[in-house]
């Protein structure tokens, strides 16, 4: 059978989950083919965008209609005849609501992706997440990021029986091998490329824009420096508040912004520090930060992806509570700093963490949900 999975852009992470389901599925005799779109605007700005020689790029239309930007995909030519067509769950994308409504008709079975509701919705009961409900049960079958995807999905009624929860995650075996293959004289090398004179480092890693709090922690940042001279901290990432943070950085020679960093780079950057430091929104980078056994610090923030569900609290990281305290959560940074053996013990954790959510269990899970809603 076919199986067609749409997206809208095709990031840097998902290379290695979109090969291994090619290949898993390939080995029960089903082709499974990804339609991608060109990043636009602030997605082209995060420069995180990849591409695989195997799949097909459709050229995406950004349309304004009542003071919204939607999106329009050119799929439905590379779609048609598939038996399964998964497409990420998102109000601005149009094309999916024809191939709901035209499921089993003129397309064979829609499945959706993703986290089941907008985690960073101000307002969960927005017309906005209203109408995210309604659509989220218009559908053959569900992949959820984890189980609180599951849960939500369930309250509205959807069958158990329909949903997969695949644990989203990274490559964490990739970032493992690349961080042992970095040696201490590259290190070194690289803290007098960048001008690091502290011991103490933590650093940032992810697109920059408004809910991961940049402005909040440098403010944090500056609490740390009074108190932990040699403390420095490395902002890595790109996105359309990156301007904004070397704005806020320029009068701190200590705050390193080193702009988007991929594979051997990044991991580098992140072999330096000692802590993960990231007050808003948590996603994907708990995992970057447990590979290479950085305890991560957030904030009890409202908004964060579903994998914050990772983190444990005290183990492998800390949410410092009232998200508005830059001093609570300087504190907590600077404590860690204060107890090595706490600090190692909690690195330690985070390496054990990363161990259980692979890319490879994650394509496994998928590949079982697909040939499981393909038999439905």
């Amino acid at each position: 059978m076919r199986i067609a999975f749409v997206t809208a852009i095709l990031t840097h992470y998902r290379v290695p989950f979109h090969e291994r389901v090619r290949a898993l599925l390939a080995e029960r005799g089903h082709r499974y083919d990804l339609i991608m779109g060109r990043p636009q605007g602030d997605q082209a700005a995060k420069r995180d965008a990849a591409e695989l020689p195997w799949a097909t790029i459709v050229d995406n239309r950004e349309i304004a209609i009542g003071g919204r930007s939607l999106l329009w995909q050119p799929v439905l030519k590379h779609v048609r005849g598939a038996d399964l067509v998964i497409v990420g769950q998102e109000n601005k994308h149009l094309v999916n609501y024809l191939l709901q409504l035209g499921r089993g008709r003129w397309f064979g079975k829609v499945a959706l992706f993703g986290h089941g509701r907008n985690f960073q919705a101000r307002n969960p009961d927005s017309a906005g997440e209203r109408w995210k409900r309604l659509w989220a049960r218009q559908c053959d079958w569900w992949f959820g990021y984890t189980e609180q995807t599951k849960r939500h999905l369930l309250a509205l009624g959807f069958p158990a029986e329909r949903i997969t929860v695949f644990n989203n995650a990274v490559d964490t075996a990739a970032l493992l091998a690349l961080s042992s293959s970095v040696t201490e004289e590259r290190l070194a090398r690289r803290r007098r490329e960048i001008g690091l004179e502290g011991s103490n480092v933590g650093i940032f890693v992810g697109s920059l824009y408004a809910d991961k709090r940049i402005e909040f922690l440098i403010a944090a940042a500056e609490l740390v420096r009074a108190e932990v001279p040699d403390f420095e901290l490395l902002i890595v990432g790109g996105g359309p508040d990156l301007d904004k943070t070397r704005a806020l950085a320029a009068p701190h020679p200590w705050i390193h912004v080193l702009g988007p960093r991929f594979g051997a780079d990044k991991v580098e950057l992140m072999r330096i520090a000692r802590l993960f430091l990231l007050p808003g929104a948590v996603g994907l980078a708990v995992l970057d930060a447990a590979v290479l056994g950085l305890p991560m610090i957030t904030s009890d923030y409202a908004y964060h992806g579903p994998e914050i569900a990772y983190l444990e609290q005290g183990g492998t990281g800390m949410i410092v509570p009232d998200c508005q305290n830059e001093r609570a959560y300087a504190d907590a940074v600077i404590a860690l700093l204060r107890d090595p053996a706490r600090l190692a013990a909690m690195a330690q954790r985070a390496k054990r963490l990363s161990a259980t959510h692979t890319i490879d269990a994650m394509a496994s899970r998928f590949a079982e949900g697909v040939l499981a809603a393909l038999r439905a």
